[in-house]
């Protein structure tokens, strides 16, 4: 082997790793803008998640409070009707 060929041969090599190294570091840069972007949209689907969490929350804690306002006034009409009843047989009774 001469050295003339060696010398092509090892400049087409350096060509080559830097052309490789710049490639490389392009990719991995496009990468890197990915995952930012994509850490991004999960922060927030994260916080969105969060914000829906809350409000199901105060959306069940609203509906436990309803059903027991809902289970008192249901109460009150039950026992104002057995009074009622009550005072319908007592005064069929003084009535006879």
């Amino acid at each position: 082997m001469s050295n003339g060929f060696v010398l092509v041969l090892l400049r087409e090599l350096r060509e080559g790793l830097q052309k490789f190294r710049q490639e490389t570091s392009e990719r991995v840069d496009s990468t890197a803008e990915r995952l930012d972007q994509i850490s991004g949209s999960l922060a927030r689907v994260e916080s969105d998640l969060n914000e829906l969490r809350k409000y199901m929350r105060q959306l069940a804690l609203n509906q436990a409070k309803h059903e027991e306002l809902h289970s008192q006034g249901i109460d009150t009409v039950d026992k104002e009707l057995r009074e009622l009843k009550e005072q319908v047989r007592r005064f069929k009774q003084g009535g006879r």
